[in-house]
């Protein structure tokens, strides 16, 4: 599977070279800026800014890579 195919929604994440320190889960996502629930609180984590390290797949994804709807990515990929 390519990077640009890997499905955030979801997985516990973590940023990484970021100014915006969050980890929690993927619940969700616009078409800049995934939303991640941390904690007790749903923050809005712009895509093209940040690396995520996506905990269980243990790989780091550079956001710029997953700017786009999710349907659209997978798609591309032949995921569906």
């Amino acid at each position: 599977m390519r990077l640009s195919c890997v499905d955030l929604l979801g997985r516990e994440v973590s940023t990484y070279r970021c100014s915006y320190g969050v980890r929690g889960v993927v619940v969700g996502e616009t078409y800049n800026t995934f939303l991640v629930l941390a904690g007790n609180r749903v923050v809005a984590v712009p895509k093209s800014l940040c690396h995520f390290y996506v905990y269980g797949l243990n790989i780091l994804v550079n956001g710029v890579y997953l700017v786009g709807y999710r349907d659209r990515r997978l798609f591309n990929c032949g995921v569906f």
